[in-house]
């Protein structure tokens, strides 16, 4: 019987990706838009980079990204069968 947590492949030792509120005006790292000030936005943490480094998405092209995480699960799970 395995021992210890489940391991994800979504969590990195760095975190999780995390909901935030912009504390000043920023920009999507995927799109360029702006994020207001008191804005609800996404950190996702870059694992090869030194310290804390996040990449900040907007609500829609974070959708995009969950998309994607769940497409490419899928297709993971289809080379379980």
């Amino acid at each position: 019987m395995p021992k210890g947590k489940t391991p994800s492949l979504i969590g990195s030792s760095l975190g999780r990706p995390a909901k935030a509120v912009a504390g000043r005006k920023c920009e999507c790292s995927r799109c360029g838009a702006g994020i207001a000030k008191d804005d609800d936005c996404y950190d996702v943490p870059q694992p090869q980079k030194p310290h804390s480094t996040t990449r900040r998405f907007c609500r829609g092209c974070f959708g995009d990204v969950l998309e994607q995480t769940k497409s490419d699960v899928a297709e993971l799970e289809s080379l379980l069968q």
